[in-house]
């Protein structure tokens, strides 16, 4: 039977002791995201977003706190994760970088850093198969073949993105982090990437948390919104809810910040938190 749910987190905590003293980046934060949706998170800089990005993708390991995927504990307590659960759990879950420059090995071509998780994860018996898995993912992507034997360097920022989303959608992944993907990017390269997400989406069957500062662009990707402040999720609701009836009044500010509040709540947003 197939879980609802393929990712859940309880009580996540994750501190850390700053000159000010120990701060909580995530505070007991509980999740819990469908199958094939794309959850939106929300928020300021320095809320916890990327922490919780980190911690959902063992990046970092949590405090306390419990998590799952797929059903399956990964997670509970203040355990340390071995290395080898951690292998197995990234090869169906994967995160894209907000800097795909310098996610990517400057030093490698474009073909040898899309090869590297297929040898890494043993997928592929031979060169050739590996090669042909290279090549779809990069006509996936919308990559022309050339870009194969360029160095990031030469690449635009736009094609870098792609390389960056190539590189985690090449394991067919079942979940994915975006964490601020298209944030330094333009306008236009924006809204190609985030429909070449979308278009994945549908065709890969993939869930995705999609992180970002920008509630306009998380409005067009997300199923789902949730808000984080001062490393708690404060409200969570469908995207056409949230947008029209928000209940928190962090939420209401990040709504007229982004040109999205009603008008008859503009009053209440004003107010000091």
């Amino acid at each position: 039977m197939t879980n609802e749910y393929i990712l859940e987190c309880k009580n996540l905590v994750k501190t850390f002791e700053t000159n000010s003293g120990t701060v909580k980046a995530t505070d007991n934060v509980t999740l819990k995201l469908k199958r094939g949706e794309c959850y939106g998170l929300v928020g300021e800089s320095g809320c916890g977003k990327s922490t919780l990005s980190s911690l959902l993708s063992l990046l970092k390991q949590p405090d306390s706190g419990k998590m799952f995927f797929d059903g399956k504990e990964i997670f509970n307590g203040n355990k340390t994760i071995s290395n080898s659960k951690i292998k197995q759990f990234r090869r169906h879950f994967q995160i894209i970088f907000q800097d795909p420059y310098s996610s990517l090995n400057p030093k490698m071509k474009i073909e040898s850093i899309l090869e590297e998780p297929l040898i890494i994860h043993k997928i592929g018996k031979s060169k050739e198969e590996r090669k042909r898995l290279v090549n779809e993912i990069r006509m996936l992507t919308g990559l022309p073949l050339n870009v194969l034997e360029k160095y990031p360097s030469e690449l635009s920022g736009g094609q870098r993105q792609r390389v960056a989303i190539a590189s985690a959608m090449i394991l067919k992944p079942d979940f994915v982090i975006c964490d601020e993907c298209v944030s330094s990017l333009d306008v236009l390269i924006q809204a190609q990437i985030l429909n070449l997400l979308k278009s994945m989406q549908e065709s890969m069957n993939l869930t995705y948390l999609f992180i970002s500062h920008n509630l306009n662009v998380v409005a067009y990707m997300a199923d789902r919104i949730g808000v984080m402040y001062k490393g708690k999720i404060v409200e969570e609701n469908t995207t056409s809810t949230l947008l029209k009836n928000p209940e928190h009044p962090y939420t209401k500010k990040l709504l007229l910040a982004s040109g999205l509040l009603q008008e008859q709540d503009m009053d209440q947003a004003m107010k000091p938190l």
